[in-house]
Protein backbone atom coordinates (compact mmCIF):
# COMPACT_ATOMS: atom_id res chain seq x y z
CA UNK A 1 0.00 0.00 0.00
CA UNK A 2 1.11 3.19 -0.97
CA UNK A 3 1.53 5.99 1.91
CA UNK A 4 -1.53 7.82 2.37
CA UNK A 5 -1.91 11.68 3.17
CA UNK A 6 -4.50 12.76 5.29
CA UNK A 7 -6.50 15.17 3.36
CA UNK A 8 -6.99 11.78 0.94
CA UNK A 9 -8.48 9.91 4.38
CA UNK A 10 -10.82 12.95 5.03
CA UNK A 11 -12.28 12.83 2.20
CA UNK A 12 -12.89 9.07 2.30
CA UNK A 13 -14.25 9.56 5.65
CA UNK A 14 -16.90 12.65 4.55
CA UNK A 15 -17.82 9.90 1.36
CA UNK A 16 -18.64 7.24 3.92
CA UNK A 17 -21.04 9.43 5.77
CA UNK A 18 -22.52 11.47 2.99
CA UNK A 19 -22.90 8.56 0.43
CA UNK A 20 -22.17 10.75 -2.24
CA UNK A 21 -19.60 13.03 -4.30
CA UNK A 22 -21.89 15.86 -4.46
CA UNK A 23 -22.99 15.91 -0.96
CA UNK A 24 -19.03 15.12 -0.10
CA UNK A 25 -18.55 17.71 -1.88
CA UNK A 26 -20.97 20.23 -0.19
CA UNK A 27 -19.59 19.23 2.73
CA UNK A 28 -15.90 19.69 2.04
CA UNK A 29 -16.64 23.08 0.38
CA UNK A 30 -14.78 21.87 -3.08
CA UNK A 31 -16.05 20.81 -6.12
CA UNK A 32 -17.45 17.25 -7.52
CA UNK A 33 -15.08 16.57 -9.45
CA UNK A 34 -11.88 16.95 -6.78
CA UNK A 35 -13.95 14.74 -4.71
CA UNK A 36 -13.61 11.89 -7.47
CA UNK A 37 -10.17 12.66 -8.39
CA UNK A 38 -9.24 11.89 -4.77
CA UNK A 39 -11.63 9.16 -4.61
CA UNK A 40 -9.70 8.15 -7.65
CA UNK A 41 -6.18 7.88 -6.39
CA UNK A 42 -7.08 6.71 -3.11
CA UNK A 43 -8.57 3.56 -4.47
CA UNK A 44 -5.44 2.87 -6.96
CA UNK A 45 -3.32 3.54 -3.65
CA UNK A 46 -5.49 1.43 -1.88
CA UNK A 47 -6.25 -1.44 -4.23
CA UNK A 48 -10.18 -1.86 -3.26
CA UNK A 49 -12.52 0.38 -5.07
CA UNK A 50 -14.22 1.53 -1.78
CA UNK A 51 -17.73 2.41 -2.70
CA UNK A 52 -19.78 1.02 -5.14
CA UNK A 53 -22.22 3.11 -7.39
CA UNK A 54 -25.98 1.92 -6.68
CA UNK A 55 -29.26 3.97 -7.22
CA UNK A 56 -29.23 5.68 -4.19
CA UNK A 57 -25.75 6.89 -4.37
CA UNK A 58 -22.32 5.10 -3.12
CA UNK A 59 -22.21 2.50 -1.15
CA UNK A 60 -19.02 1.12 1.16
CA UNK A 61 -17.28 -1.58 0.09
CA UNK A 62 -17.01 -4.47 2.91
CA UNK A 63 -13.82 -3.35 3.29
CA UNK A 64 -14.34 0.28 3.39
CA UNK A 65 -17.07 -0.64 6.23
CA UNK A 66 -14.16 -2.70 8.25
CA UNK A 67 -11.60 0.71 8.02
CA UNK A 68 -13.81 3.69 8.44
CA UNK A 69 -14.49 3.43 12.15
CA UNK A 70 -10.35 3.10 12.47
CA UNK A 71 -9.79 5.91 9.85
CA UNK A 72 -12.30 8.63 11.72
CA UNK A 73 -10.76 7.71 15.31
CA UNK A 74 -7.47 7.92 13.54
CA UNK A 75 -7.94 11.53 12.21
CA UNK A 76 -9.16 11.99 15.79
CA UNK A 77 -6.31 11.73 17.71
CA UNK A 78 -4.32 13.72 14.79
CA UNK A 79 -6.71 16.75 14.99
CA UNK A 80 -6.27 16.79 19.53
CA UNK A 81 -2.08 16.31 18.92
CA UNK A 82 -2.02 19.17 16.30
CA UNK A 83 -4.16 21.10 18.81
CA UNK A 84 -2.22 24.33 20.29
CA UNK A 85 -0.79 23.68 23.69
CA UNK A 86 -3.01 24.76 26.47
CA UNK A 87 -2.08 27.51 28.68
CA UNK A 88 -3.29 28.62 31.91
CA UNK A 89 -1.05 31.18 34.06
CA UNK A 90 -2.48 29.91 37.48
CA UNK A 91 -0.77 26.32 36.60
CA UNK A 92 2.77 27.63 36.11
CA UNK A 93 5.28 26.51 39.00
CA UNK A 94 7.90 28.97 37.93
CA UNK A 95 8.80 32.06 35.72
CA UNK A 96 12.58 32.82 35.07
CA UNK A 97 13.67 36.23 33.94
CA UNK A 98 16.87 37.99 33.12
CA UNK A 99 17.52 41.44 33.25
CA UNK A 100 20.16 43.80 31.42
CA UNK A 101 21.58 45.69 34.51
CA UNK A 102 20.50 48.57 33.60
CA UNK A 103 16.64 47.53 33.89
CA UNK A 104 16.43 46.14 37.05
CA UNK A 105 15.83 49.51 39.14
CA UNK A 106 13.73 51.08 36.83
CA UNK A 107 11.24 48.14 36.10
CA UNK A 108 12.22 44.75 38.28
CA UNK A 109 9.46 45.78 40.78
CA UNK A 110 6.56 46.73 38.55
CA UNK A 111 7.35 43.15 36.70
CA UNK A 112 7.24 41.29 39.58
CA UNK A 113 3.87 43.27 40.60
CA UNK A 114 2.60 42.85 37.30
CA UNK A 115 3.21 39.04 36.81
CA UNK A 116 2.31 38.85 40.42
CA UNK A 117 -1.04 39.65 39.85
CA UNK A 118 -1.56 37.01 37.25
CA UNK A 119 0.02 33.81 37.95
CA UNK A 120 0.63 32.47 41.63
CA UNK A 121 4.29 31.27 40.34
CA UNK A 122 7.76 31.55 41.78
CA UNK A 123 8.92 34.26 40.13
CA UNK A 124 13.03 34.36 40.07
CA UNK A 125 13.95 37.97 38.64
CA UNK A 126 17.80 38.20 37.59
CA UNK A 127 20.28 40.31 36.51
CA UNK A 128 21.83 39.65 32.86
CA UNK A 129 25.20 37.68 32.94
CA UNK A 130 27.58 35.63 31.26
CA UNK A 131 25.54 32.46 31.54
CA UNK A 132 22.62 33.78 30.37
CA UNK A 133 22.72 32.73 26.65
CA UNK A 134 23.56 29.20 27.69
CA UNK A 135 20.39 29.03 30.12
CA UNK A 136 18.50 30.49 27.27
CA UNK A 137 19.22 27.35 25.35
CA UNK A 138 18.91 25.16 28.05
CA UNK A 139 15.27 26.98 28.82
CA UNK A 140 16.31 27.51 32.36
CA UNK A 141 15.11 31.01 31.62
CA UNK A 142 11.94 32.07 29.89
CA UNK A 143 13.27 35.22 28.35
CA UNK A 144 15.60 38.26 28.79
CA UNK A 145 15.92 41.73 28.01
CA UNK A 146 19.34 43.17 26.56
CA UNK A 147 20.73 44.67 24.19
CA UNK A 148 19.73 44.07 20.68
CA UNK A 149 23.08 42.43 18.94
CA UNK A 150 24.65 39.49 17.09
CA UNK A 151 23.63 36.09 18.60
CA UNK A 152 23.45 32.75 18.15
CA UNK A 153 20.36 31.89 15.78
CA UNK A 154 18.93 29.66 18.24
CA UNK A 155 17.68 32.78 19.73
CA UNK A 156 15.21 35.01 18.95
CA UNK A 157 15.01 38.52 19.70
CA UNK A 158 12.28 40.79 19.29
CA UNK A 159 13.32 44.35 19.24
CA UNK A 160 12.04 46.39 22.06
CA UNK A 161 12.73 50.15 21.13
CA UNK A 162 15.58 52.35 21.26
CA UNK A 163 17.76 53.99 24.08
CA UNK A 164 20.16 57.11 24.22
CA UNK A 165 22.61 57.93 27.42
CA UNK A 166 23.34 60.48 29.53
CA UNK A 167 26.10 61.89 31.73
CA UNK A 168 24.58 61.90 35.28
CA UNK A 169 26.63 62.51 38.61
CA UNK A 170 29.17 64.98 39.67
CA UNK A 171 30.88 65.98 36.46
CA UNK A 172 34.07 67.57 39.08
CA UNK A 173 34.74 63.90 39.84
CA UNK A 174 36.38 61.14 37.71
CA UNK A 175 34.66 59.09 35.71
CA UNK A 176 33.14 55.88 36.52
CA UNK A 177 32.60 53.06 33.87
CA UNK A 178 29.82 50.32 34.82
CA UNK A 179 30.34 47.40 33.39
CA UNK A 180 27.41 45.27 32.08
CA UNK A 181 27.61 41.93 31.04
CA UNK A 182 27.61 41.09 27.46
CA UNK A 183 27.25 45.05 26.48
CA UNK A 184 30.25 47.03 27.52
CA UNK A 185 33.28 45.41 28.74
CA UNK A 186 35.08 46.43 25.71
CA UNK A 187 33.64 49.31 24.49
CA UNK A 188 32.41 52.81 25.62
CA UNK A 189 29.09 54.18 24.80
CA UNK A 190 30.49 57.53 26.54
CA UNK A 191 32.79 58.14 23.60
CA UNK A 192 30.50 58.93 21.32
CA UNK A 193 29.54 61.75 23.67
CA UNK A 194 32.89 62.73 24.60
CA UNK A 195 36.41 60.89 23.19
CA UNK A 196 38.36 62.42 25.65
CA UNK A 197 37.10 60.89 28.65
CA UNK A 198 38.85 58.46 30.40
CA UNK A 199 37.76 55.87 32.96
CA UNK A 200 39.04 56.76 36.65
CA UNK A 201 37.46 53.88 38.67
CA UNK A 202 35.55 50.65 36.57
CA UNK A 203 33.04 48.65 38.63
CA UNK A 204 30.76 45.92 37.56
CA UNK A 205 27.70 47.67 40.24
CA UNK A 206 25.05 49.61 39.14
CA UNK A 207 24.19 50.11 42.97
CA UNK A 208 27.47 50.90 43.63
CA UNK A 209 27.50 53.57 41.01
CA UNK A 210 24.44 55.05 42.42
CA UNK A 211 26.25 55.48 45.19
CA UNK A 212 29.53 57.01 43.55
CA UNK A 213 27.36 60.01 41.89
CA UNK A 214 27.77 62.40 44.56
CA UNK A 215 31.44 62.55 44.25
CA UNK A 216 31.82 60.91 40.68
CA UNK A 217 30.24 61.07 37.52
CA UNK A 218 28.98 58.49 35.07
CA UNK A 219 27.36 57.41 31.64
CA UNK A 220 23.38 56.20 32.25
CA UNK A 221 21.20 54.66 30.03
CA UNK A 222 18.07 56.99 29.43
CA UNK A 223 14.29 55.91 27.33
CA UNK A 224 14.04 59.84 26.60
CA UNK A 225 12.60 59.96 23.48
CA UNK A 226 14.49 63.18 23.17
CA UNK A 227 17.75 62.18 23.57
CA UNK A 228 19.22 60.05 19.94
CA UNK A 229 22.89 60.74 20.56
CA UNK A 230 24.06 57.25 21.74
CA UNK A 231 21.29 54.90 20.23
CA UNK A 232 21.58 51.13 22.02
CA UNK A 233 18.47 49.12 20.58
CA UNK A 234 16.95 47.08 23.18
CA UNK A 235 15.17 43.19 22.59
CA UNK A 236 13.10 40.93 24.30
CA UNK A 237 15.07 37.58 24.01
CA UNK A 238 14.12 33.69 24.05
CA UNK A 239 15.27 30.59 22.76
CA UNK A 240 13.77 30.25 18.96
CA UNK A 241 12.37 27.03 19.30
CA UNK A 242 10.27 28.31 22.15
CA UNK A 243 9.22 31.47 20.61
CA UNK A 244 5.68 30.89 19.81
CA UNK A 245 4.80 29.00 22.73
CA UNK A 246 2.10 30.23 24.76
CA UNK A 247 3.79 30.66 27.95
CA UNK A 248 6.72 33.01 26.23
CA UNK A 249 3.95 34.95 23.87
CA UNK A 250 1.98 35.71 27.42
CA UNK A 251 5.33 37.17 29.10
CA UNK A 252 6.67 39.28 26.49
CA UNK A 253 3.12 40.57 25.82
CA UNK A 254 2.77 41.36 29.46
CA UNK A 255 6.41 42.52 29.77
CA UNK A 256 6.66 44.96 26.70
CA UNK A 257 4.84 47.51 27.78
CA UNK A 258 6.10 47.43 31.46
CA UNK A 259 10.08 48.17 29.26
CA UNK A 260 8.56 50.63 27.19
CA UNK A 261 6.96 52.74 29.47
CA UNK A 262 9.44 52.72 32.17
CA UNK A 263 10.73 56.14 33.45
CA UNK A 264 14.48 55.79 33.66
Amino acid sequence: MKQLDLNSLSVFITLYHAGSTQKAAFKLNRSQSYVSKVLSKLRDDIGDPLFVRTATGLEPTSYASIIAPKVKEALALMQKALEPESFNPLALDKITIHLAAPFIIPIGKLLITKIRQKTPAVIELREWNLDSEALLLEEKIDIAVHALKNRPQSLYQKKIMSVSGQFIGNRQGEFVKTIFDNYNEYSGMYQLLDAEIKPGIIIDSQYLSGQLMDEHYTYSLTNDEKKKNTPTDVAMICKAARRCSPKIQWLMDMCVPIVKQAQW
